[in-house]
């Protein structure tokens, strides 16, 4: 069960507080368990909820519910809105979509969209208008309250103009994360920023843990929106005019052809009044495998264990199952992840390589990088439960009241078996009902969809036959939730 949901802290008088949560990325680096159409931070690593609601709730005892947007793109909108329902039913209207994924510049300018009214570009309206805070979707923090207060610290700090980052106290050499070194004390654990140091080597990382002049750059961000702009119009006069013309136009117009650029690169690290707070709090981005593992709780042998797992004389290992038993036997400081289709297999030492496997995997055209054998969609799932070169086999849920879009097929057949619910079926304009045990054959080219008009989920098995089968052998001519054609149905 979910929490309650927390009173929000209202808007101060130096205007209206906003929160900005990015939930769009692809993580790589938790390779089986997070895949492109389902990254780390939709899933729960360290309890019953995901990172993402971890994320919201957490925003949630700072800000008010009606000033927090949530920024994903069209891949992961609807897992999102489901995640973030859970929450707070009426934050879902609040999940803003990417048309393409663009990184985190172009999701931020999205969301202020929201923020800036679009008759103010900017100028000082705006300047003296809102404080923005942006924080991403997938990591985590222990001591809640203290994140609040180094929040409020920040917006204080960002009413007076100044642009803010947070810093984390360095607890070992990480050659994963990016590094902010810091320069003049400003009081109350705030410093002006003298720069930022990507993904050091090892022994540079050593020096910044010895030193104590650099943080861990945490990627949460609180600035007014005028300061922000204006460094938009300086650093990225492109994506400048692109907003500038917000009000001619919508603002998914033009955005497949903005430049894939993130906050950092296009304007943080390029404008000169920039303060890093302290943080106060503890946090990590579970970038990796053994961040899982080190933050997780642990057995008398030092295992973290999650799912179905039998382990004998193993010792300091990460042993995660979410698919069939996974027996081991005699390990040690080892990282073993097994889902239904891929199993991981590696030392603790070597988890920054697993993107090197994700690469590869890519590479070769795998589906292991893209999804698991059961995916979600906004009308249930589908899981394939087999497949060869020129057949697959899935099984589908389809919820009460849902429908698939109305499409067709240029390269596959496919035939239907209806083994629990009531199938509504549109083939060819013509309609009929299938109970269970009932089949129907769907030809290539042919016009079809798939209902559930009755109040219990519908399952069916659905056979695919032919030369091509990949997703995006799908022409839509309707689709109740706005995806556009040859999109994964």
């Amino acid at each position: 069960m979910l929490p309650k949901k927390q009173s929000a802290a209202k808007p101060g008088p130096t205007g209206s507080r906003h929160a900005v949560i990015l939930a769009g990325g692809s993580g790589t680096r938790l390779w089986p368990l997070s895949r492109t159409l389902f990254p780390k931070q939709l899933l729960a690593l360290n309890g019953d909820l995901t990172l993402l609601q971890q994320t919201l709730t957490r925003v949630l005892k700072a800000y008010a519910p009606e000033n927090v947007w949530i920024v994903t793109n069209e891949e992961h909108v609807f897992e999102v809105r489901l995640q973030v329902r859970a929450v707070d039913p009426e934050l879902e209207a609040h999940v803003l979509a990417e048309p393409t994924a663009k990184n985190t510049l172009p999701a931020i300018l999205l969301a202020l969209d929201r923020i800036v009214p679009p008759g103010d570009g900017g100028g000082d309206a705006a300047a003296q208008g809102a404080l923005v805070g942006v924080f991403p979707s997938d990591h985590l923090v222990a001591d809640e309250e203290a994140w609040v207060r180094s929040v409020a610290q920040g917006s204080e700090l960002a009413a007076k103009g100044r642009f803010v980052t947070f810093g984390v106290t360095p607890a070992k050499p990480e050659t994963g994360f990016g590094y902010i070194e810091r320069g003049q004390a400003l009081g109350g654990g705030a410093f002006d920023v003298v720069c930022f140091i990507e993904k050091p080597q090892l022994e540079k990382a050593l020096t910044f843990v010895r030193d104590g002049r650099h943080y861990w750059n945490s990627g949460m961000f609180v600035f007014r929106t005028g300061e922000f702009l204006s460094a938009v119009k300086e650093h990225t006069p492109g994506l400048w005019e692109w907003w500038a013309a917000r009000a001619e136009r919508p603002m998914n117009q033009g955005y497949a052809r903005l430049p894939n650029i993130s906050v950092d690169y296009g304007i943080v690290e390029k404008i000169s009044d920039i303060v890093v707070v302290e943080a106060c709090f503890d946090w990590d981005d579970l970038g990796n495998w053994e961040a899982v593992y080190r933050l997780g709780k642990k057995d008398a042998q030092g295992n973290v264990v999650q799912g179905d797992v039998l382990a004998l004389d193993c010792r300091d290992c990460l042993l995660i199952s979410k698919g069939g038993k996974l027996a081991v036997v005699g390990l040690a400081n080892m990282i073993l992840v097994q889902t239904c289709d891929a199993t991981l297999v590696c030392p603790q030492g070597g988890v920054q390589r697993v993107k090197e496997i994700v690469a590869l995997l890519k590479a070769q055209g795998s589906q292991l990088v893209e999804s698991h054998l059961t995916v979600k969609r906004p009308w249930g799932s589908y899981s394939v439960l087999e497949e060869g070169q020129f057949y697959k086999i899935k099984r589908i849920e389809v919820l009460p009241g849902a429908r698939l879009s109305l499409q067709m097929h240029h390269h596959r057949s496919e035939h239907w078996v209806v083994i629990a619910g009531t199938a509504l079926v549109e083939i060819g304009g013509e309609e009929r009902l299938l109970i269970e045990n009932q089949a129907v054959d769907i030809g290539k080219a042919t016009s079809h969809r798939l209902a559930n008009p009755g109040k219990v989920s519908l399952e069916i098995i659905e056979i695919q036959s032919g030369p091509y089968l990949e997703e995006d052998d799908i022409v839509r001519f309707d689709d109740v939730y706005g995806r556009v054609t040859q999109e994964n149905s």
